[in-house]
């Protein structure tokens, strides 16, 4: 029972993570591994929240001309994505549990390294004349898909490495992009993972349920307050450290 409330309250606060960044998935992996699922377990049945977490998200985002325009400005990822979580999928349902934890550790430190770099870019604005040509893009979220597809656990942080980083959005621009591949990404993948019966479904769904609530909040109230968005840097930094840490203890054990 008390780790049902502790999964209940991981799920909570990573809506919240993934809607003002991502990387949530570090904090509820790492208590499905402290649970004492295996790597490719906790890999799979993360999958059940993170789907109903982005849904919540897109949809609890304000009606604004802003999302409509970011929302045309991101159609161009689509397909690059979807194929590359497509064949991700395929082959994450068949990695064995070790590997997944190696994969998870070793991921969670270059995302980790990342964050820490290039800091003044995080607190900045969308460019007005942001970088061409568009098909490194492509690439990249062809890239996120397909790392996507084998772990879940990430995606938001590399696609604003991606979108803040390298096509110059701002950090809350770029969380919206996010939040609308997020979706592309996730939901296709989740009906692979549900295919190969790795899925723990009750963790899962009490994931589920504090991670809707948790995304309603952040993308309800939360993601209009430019004040926190400096902050976001920092939650990412912790959430990711602990990820790491669990991962590493669970695939030495």
């Amino acid at each position: 029972m008390g780790m049902e409330v502790l999964l209940f309250f991981g799920g909570l606060v990573a809506g919240i993570i993934n809607t003002l960044a991502g990387n949530g998935s570090a904090l509820t992996v790492g208590l499905l591994l402290a649970s004492g699922y295996d790597g490719a377990v906790a890999n799979a049945t993360n999958r059940i929240g993170v789907v109903g977490s982005v849904i919540v998200s897109w949809f609890s985002l304000p009606k604004t001309k802003r999302k409509h325009y970011l929302l045309k400005s991101s159609k161009e990822l689509i397909l690059p994505t979807l194929l590359g979580t497509l064949i991700g999928g395929l082959i994450g349902v068949r990695m064995g549990a070790t590997a997944m934890e190696w994969l998870l550790a070793i991921v969670m430190l270059g995302m980790l390294f990342s964050i820490l770099t290039k800091q003044s870019r995080w607190s900045g604005a969308s460019l007005l004349d942001r970088p061409k040509p568009r098909w490194k893009s492509w690439i990249y979220f062809f890239l996120i898909g397909f790392y996507g597809g084998v772990v879940q656990m990430g995606i938001g942080v590399l696609m604003l490495i991606v979108l803040v980083l390298i096509d110059k959005w701002s950090m809350r621009d770029g969380n919206v992009i996010k939040i609308i591949m997020a979706n592309v990404l996730s939901v296709p993948a989740a009906f692979i993972y549900f295919s190969s019966d790795l899925m723990a479904w009750r963790p899962g769904l009490i994931l589920a349920a504090g991670g809707m609530i948790g995304s309603w909040i952040g993308a309800r109230y939360l993601v209009r307050m430019p004040r926190i968005q400096p902050y976001v840097r920092y939650l990412l930094i912790a959430v990711v450290a602990f990820g790491s840490v669990q991962a590493i203890i669970k695939a030495l054990t």
